[in-house]
């Protein structure tokens, strides 16, 4: 008797200690789980905080960037944080002050120019010019120098990128062309020969000065594409979306310097200015084309649905031989709000909404930039060009009764946004929203045809503190579970101890 009990004594204690161990264990990994994220949020956010401190406390150098904290030399490279200068001599460090905001992260010791946070061996700051468009020298080397930001691939880090300009002889700025130098020889952008440019027909094609062509080549940045001017060359966009350039008269599109296949080509592009789109749409020889954003490619959508000849009758809207379509577009966020949370994806729907016999355009809406009214039949509809930047997400409205209508129509023509004194609304994007929620305006539900989603990666903090919690939560319900467990285990090994020794 005494030894069972004796034996069984030490199987409690042995159960008894190796659930203890299971809790120590989850106490562990829950506390591993916590540092981990505090210490990825502390070094998100130490950056940000002792950029304030600098900036609070520090002393400016002129009108430049450089700041002189705690005996350092600091400079900002946005999205990098801010860097001190290593090796600098501040008792020499000057700055350039001068009118040119290009020339505020620009610094000089007695030993070097630095590009930002980047000391340039071969520049004698003693001899510095200042040509212009991002482009110095010291009279025996030339350098370009951009005061935009990039990541730099070898170090992973952000950087203002320089370029220096090998053989340059008496570099001179190229009136009217932003990051453009000539020196009698060549053409250069940010530093970089532009191939066989001729330069008394040179023209920049986009507003963002990257899409450049002579009379025979064409251009993106200092790279020479596989295509040849053909005088019908054009940017095209969504509102807000990817920048493309098209040439009309082979069909032929261009991102950048990626090349859509061309063996698809012609291409038909739709969706130009649209404002209820993510993505423009392509339509070639075999199907329906659009660019992955995230991939970083061209990507097929679907067979080509559409009839015959396609024609964009409105910003949105499009018909082919028979039928009139509508672009409509929506994001996906991690919140439970769809303006809230991490983006997750962006969505564009190409809808069906009629036969496009007896279709009529009434009027243009402020010429078109808040929207146009349209007829079919003694029925009128509203076709919203405001789109969903405004958060304005369908594109047909049905007009629902005469006196919205007669008013849309009166002061279609108004261009002035405060007419209230008059008794009257302007026509403009609150007086839009009114109309829909009052439902004097009523969304057109169409037939979806087609879905284009671009997908979009998590950032790693979001991800951190969404899983975290979740495995916290799985962790402390299993512990609850577990010591309610152990409880009623050790109640009834208690209760069987009773006996027994009531027993004896």
């Amino acid at each position: 008797m005494r030894i069972n009990d004796f034996d069984e004594e030490f199987n409690f204690k042995k159960k008894r200690s190796s659930n203890t161990l299971f809790i120590i264990k989850i106490v562990f990994i829950i506390f591993a789980i916590f540092a981990i994220l505090s210490s990825v949020l502390f070094l998100s956010k130490m950056g940000s905080s002792d950029s304030y401190e600098i900036e609070e406390n520090g002393e400016r150098y002129g009108n430049s960037e450089f700041i002189e904290y705690q005996g350092k030399i600091s400079v900002p490279v946005p999205s990098g944080g801010r860097y001190f200068l290593n090796g600098v001599d501040i008792n020499s460090f000057r700055v350039l002050n001068l009118e040119d905001r290009d020339t505020r992260i620009i610094g000089l010791d007695k030993n070097h120019v630095y590009f930002g946070n980047i000391a340039i061996p071969d520049l004698d700051p003693n001899k510095l010019e200042v040509i212009g468009n991002g482009y110095y020298t010291d009279g025996t080397n030339s350098y370009f120098y951009s005061p935009f930001s990039e990541l730099d691939k070898e170090s992973s880090k952000y950087i203002y990128p320089y370029k220096k300009i090998e053989n340059a002889k008496n570099l001179k700025v190229l009136e009217n062309f932003e990051l453009f130098a000539v020196d009698g020889d060549n053409v250069y952008y940010k530093g970089e020969i532009l191939k066989n440019a001729d330069l008394n027909t040179l023209k920049i094609i986009d507003k963002n000065n990257e899409y450049f062509a002579d009379k025979e080549n064409v251009y993106y940045r200092s790279k020479l594409l596989p295509i040849k001017n053909s005088g019908k060359l054009k940017i095209v966009s969504s509102e807000q979306g990817d920048t493309f350039l098209y040439d009309e008269a082979s069909g032929y599109v261009f991102i950048g310097d990626y090349t859509f296949d061309k063996e698809k080509a012609p291409y038909k592009v739709i969706g130009n200015n649209g404002t209820n789109l993510y993505n423009l749409i392509f339509i070639g020889k075999d199907g329906i084309y659009y660019y992955d954003s995230e991939k970083k490619k061209q990507l097929k959508a679907g067979d080509n649905i559409f009839i015959g000849n396609i024609e964009e009758i409105a910003p949105n809207i499009f018909t082919d031989d028979k039928n009139i379509y509508y672009f409509s577009a929506y994001s996906v966020r991690s919140g439970s709000r769809k303006s809230l949370g991490e983006l997750l994806s962006r969505n564009t729907d190409i809808y069906y909404l009629d036969k496009k016999d007896s279709w009529e355009k009434v009027k243009d809406i402020r010429e078109g930039s808040i929207g146009s009214i349209w007829k079919k039949g003694n029925k009128y509809y509203y076709f919203n060009n405001l789109g969903i930047f405004n958060s304005i997400d369908n594109t047909v409205y049905k007009i629902s009764d005469k006196e919205t209508l007669n008013y849309l129509l009166s002061k279609a023509d108004d261009e002035t946004d405060d007419i209230k004194s008059e008794g009257l609304t302007a026509i403009n994007t609150d007086y839009i929203r009114d109309l829909i929620k009052n439902e004097k305006l009523i969304a057109v539900s169409g037939e979806k045809k087609m879905t284009i989603t671009i997908k979009y990666k998590t950032d790693i903090v979001d991800k951190i503190f969404k899983y975290s919690i979740r495995i916290f939560l799985v962790v402390y319900f299993i512990f609850i579970i577990f010591k309610n467990f152990r409880k009623s285990r050790r109640i009834s090994n208690e209760n069987k101890w009773f006996w027994w020794e009531f027993k004896i």
